[in-house]
């Protein structure tokens, strides 16, 4: 199914990151919400005024794991015009 909503247990900053990779990366699915989680607690991170360089790598490790990079994005298989099987919602 479609990625969803922001889980209860982000922060507001984390739940703005969230539904910023939800806009850019229409692509994400439930399935990758533990990625899209952990994305979006670094990037809020990155707005910190002494952020560590450590989390701008793992940032672009988890960017690079859901198709955000430009090299990676050309390996996402995404057909923006597929619409999504409304009997999905019973069968899986």
């Amino acid at each position: 199914g479609p990625l969803g909503t922001p889980p209860e247990r982000l922060g507001d900053a984390e739940r703005i990151e969230w539904l910023k990779f939800q806009d850019d990366m229409p692509w994400l699915r439930q399935s990758d919400r533990h990625i899209v989680g952990l994305a979006s607690q670094l990037a809020a991170r990155t707005n910190e005024v002494d952020c560590p360089l450590s989390i701008y790598t793992q940032l672009r490790l988890c960017l690079s794991s859901m198709g955000g990079t430009p090299t990676d994005r050309s390996r996402v298989a995404f057909d923006p015009s597929e619409e999504d099987d409304p009997a999905d919602e019973f069968l899986n």
